[in-house]
């Protein structure tokens, strides 16, 4: 086992060349932290320690730890993309061991929730045409695949492997029959199975490459040119014969032009094929660099989505643009995060635990001091984030009592009706996020809301209206424990209870309890991460 003290001098001195604007990975620096087991817990503890240097740095106070009703939201909205019910939250609160929020980290992230959630966050990252009417249809049996492999913790750089290889004909009657197909072809199918939209989509998602500027003319902010386009498009090219007699090709010809391209990677080499080209080839040729140990861009790539989707933004952003000339906002940082990784083999779970077990990630989203220039992204405070049409809807069913665990999604109304509210609700991202109009009125006068404040329909508003044992005040609080997981405060219990039992004849209390639990469904608090 290699001492840390020496694993901090190999790092510091790692050899990392700019050539041709190109990263260059020794194989010193993969060998030495692949030779380690990594720990989630200490690397934690790099990232907090980097965090705070550059808190002193800048002169900057971060925000406050927040308490443990906040941080158990958070962290539920985070891993399993709902709210936590009434019991889970007194659970918690009542737990008194020292570490019981590392222990219900655990529990999250080795949960069936956690999988079925990140099964929508990666679908979103790999293939965000599904958030369109026109690729809607490969949504379920997309994310029915990525559940299981992240349920089964099948390794990222396995996961982007089987995304390019997959055979296209497992799709045939998927528009169908739902239950069919259960496959990772809908990367590719979302691309139409054109060259030229999977070298974007591939380099976009799996890389933080945008090259889809390149595809017409040279990229005009960036170095990728308009051969590199094509020349990664021609390995999704279908092989065709170049003339009578000789062995297959791939190539592409670019549009409006005589040029021909055939396959070379972004670093311009020219990989090697077997004489007797086939389908997959070509896939198996850029697949095959894309997951190399020492391709700079994937690790990283992967780190900088995973980081944005805990914290908001990225260590680089936008997203898509870890090219040589958009730097981190915290470079070593970055890069420790993505040796890690590859040291993890890859491993998504021991990622999501370090990056949730920081204390960075439990800070409250109020400045505590000089709050730095939004541009400089010193991650001092978290910021509020709007919620997906997915965790508004699961979260709305937790806070009404209902059963959080849906069976049989692909086919049953109740996922029908989640599908068609997530859409109406559906956000591009989430630290950005501002409801419109239309949203604002569906959460306000929707079918879902309606049935979801009315006692019939609702167990939590239910119990709390008929229980014979709980005054008005302990009622109230009961559906802000189911709505908001905390207590209110004594400014708010003494509005909310004027306002419930001074209703008369013309608005009994069962009726004005029902209005409370509709004005919590509606407050920013409910509908916001924070």
């Amino acid at each position: 086992m290699i001492e840390e003290s020496a694993v901090k001098n190999l790092l510091s001195r790692c050899l990392v060349v700019a050539s041709a604007g190109w990263l260059v990975v020794t194989h010193l620096w993969v060998a030495t932290l692949t030779a380690q087991s990594p720990d989630p817990a200490q690397l934690a503890a790099k990232i907090d320690a980097q965090l705070a240097e550059a808190w002193q740095r800048a002169g900057v106070q971060p925000a406050a730890v927040v308490d443990d009703a906040t941080f158990l939201r958070r962290v539920y909205l985070d891993l399993v993309g709902r709210i936590p019910t009434v019991a889970e939250t007194q659970r918690f609160l009542d737990d008194t061991r020292p570490d019981k929020r590392l222990q219900l980290t655990d529990e999250l992230i080795n949960s069936g929730g956690h999988a079925r959630h990140f099964a929508t966050v990666w679908r979103r990252i790999w293939v965000p045409q599904t958030d369109t009417q026109e690729f809607a249809r490969l949504t379920n049996s997309f994310e029915a695949w990525a559940a299981v492999r992240i349920r089964d913790n099948v390794p990222y750089d396995k996961l982007v492997e089987e995304l390019l290889l997959a055979a296209r004909g497992r799709t045939t009657n998927a528009a169908q029959d739902p239950q069919q197909a259960v496959s990772a072809i809908g990367f590719q199918a979302a691309s139409l199975f054109r060259a030229e939209n999977l070298a974007a989509n591939t380099t976009r998602a799996f890389l933080g490459l945008n090259l889809d500027c390149a595809q017409c003319h040279d990229h005009p902010f960036s170095r990728w040119t308009r051969d590199q386009f094509w020349e990664t498009a021609a390995f999704f090219a279908a092989p065709q014969m170049a003339a009578a007699g000789e062995m297959a090709i791939l190539e592409v010809k670019i549009p409006e032009t005589e040029k021909v391209r055939r396959p070379k990677l972004l670093n311009n080499e020219v990989p090697k094929f077997p004489d007797a080209i086939s389908a997959d080839s070509g896939r198996k040729a850029i697949s095959k660099w894309i997951i190399d140990r020492e391709n700079p861009y994937f690790a990283r790539n992967a780190v900088n989505r995973l980081w944005a989707q805990f914290y908001g933004r990225g260590l680089v952003e936008p997203l898509d643009d870890l090219s040589d000339d958009n730097p981190s906002s915290h470079p070593q940082l970055h890069q420790e995060l993505a040796a890690a990784f590859v040291a993890s083999n890859y491993d998504l779970k021991f990622l999501t635990r370090a990056l949730v077990q920081t204390r960075a990630y439990q800070l409250g989203t109020l400045n505590s001091g000089t709050a730095p220039p939004e541009e400089l992204r010193l991650f001092e405070k978290m910021p509020v984030r709007g919620l997906t049409g997915e965790q508004l809807y699961d979260s709305l069913v937790v806070a009404a009592g209902l059963p959080t665990v849906r069976k049989d999604l692909l086919s049953s109304n109740e996922g029908n009706r989640r599908e068609q509210f997530a859409a109406q609700l559906h956000i591009e991202r989430a630290v950005d996020a501002e409801r419109s109009i239309v949203q604002a009125l569906t959460l306000m006068n929707g079918t879902l809301i309606q049935e979801l404040t009315t006692p019939d329909k609702s167990p939590l508003l239910a119990a709390a209206a008929d229980s014979p044992f709980l005054s008005t005040g302990e009622k109230i609080d009961m559906l802000f424990f189911g709505a908001l997981n905390r207590q209110p405060n004594a400014e708010e219990s003494q509005v909310l209870l004027k306002y419930v039992t001074s209703g008369g004849e013309d608005r009994p209390a069962r009726a004005g309890l029902a209005d409370v639990l509709w004005v919590l469904l509606n407050s920013s608090e409910f509908n916001t991460n924070h």
